[in-house]
């Protein structure tokens, strides 16, 4: 079967326009229902993603949207964020809020938006990307060029318990599967994404 190609559209999250935040919100609350955060909460949510970052410009948080018919039918934010490893500090990708409209899924749109979403990694911006993800989607990343951390993450920062895992879904991957990850233990030094 060949699939579509889709038109990913990046921009930066301090560039975000209300419009296109609050259609990003709408998706990211079909997808991720929650009864306190509907489209507007969601908005302010990756608008605040834009609002807090204070690094360098080319690792500055992008959202990745595809559109159909003026409706956002998929999306990806990445971000950089710099981690405690065992040689020190590595700044990786964080790879957040990858969503696909239920009612457009099997035309390979999760595919397209993670792939421009990983773009940032092949371009050199970022030695690799990190994120979680479920056992359900594992095998959809794993097809795509990803591999599974197997190192323990903590959150040194995490006043009730430093010790913690920050993320809160099953897995825990990487982008690319390539040698090079560091071994040893991760301080995520801030929350999860």
């Amino acid at each position: 079967m060949r699939m579509m190609q889709h038109t990913v559209k990046s921009c930066r999250l301090m560039q975000i326009s209300e419009d296109e935040a609050l259609a990003v919100g709408g998706l990211l609350a079909k997808v991720f229902p929650k009864p306190d955060k509907g489209p507007v909460e969601r908005a302010a949510q990756l608008k605040r993603i834009g609002q807090e970052y204070d690094g360098p410009v080319e690792c500055g948080p992008v959202s990745h949207i595809i559109l159909q018919e003026d409706r956002v039918v998929a999306h990806a934010v990445t971000f950089g964020r710099t981690v405690g490893a065992n040689a020190g500090e590595l700044t990786v990708m964080a790879l957040a809020y990858v969503a696909t409209d239920p009612e457009c899924r099997g035309q390979g749109l999760g595919a397209a938006v993670t792939h421009a979403a990983f773009a940032r990694v092949d371009q050199g911006v970022f030695p690799f990307a990190l994120f979680q993800t479920s056992f359900k989607v594992q095998p959809f990343y794993e097809q795509i060029g990803c591999k599974l951390v197997e190192n323990r993450v903590y959150n040194s920062l995490n006043e009730e318990d430093p010790q913690a895992n920050p993320f809160w879904d099953d897995v825990l991957m990487r982008y690319p599967a390539s040698e090079g990850w560091p071994i040893g233990e991760i301080d995520l030094r801030g929350r999860g994404w």
